[in-house]
């Protein structure tokens, strides 16, 4: 349980980091958006693509089982 409050923690404070960051300097905060979204968009995409595919169901025979 203390693993959970730490990460919960930690999240928080990365958010207001980012959140400080974003006012203090938008310019460059857009950047990174941009650059976050340029390397991690095309993943997320296939992992989307791979989640949506359908699964191969079971034969009759290793239902019975």
């Amino acid at each position: 349980m203390q693993f959970f409050k730490d990460l919960l923690r930690n999240l928080a404070i990365l958010i207001g980091l980012g959140l400080v960051m974003l006012i203090l300097f938008p310019g460059i905060m857009s950047q990174v958006f941009q650059l976050y979204g340029a390397l991690f968009g095309p993943l997320i995409i296939g992992v989307l693509i791979v989640a949506a595919l359908p699964r191969k169901s079971k034969s009759r025979k290793d239902r019975a089982r």
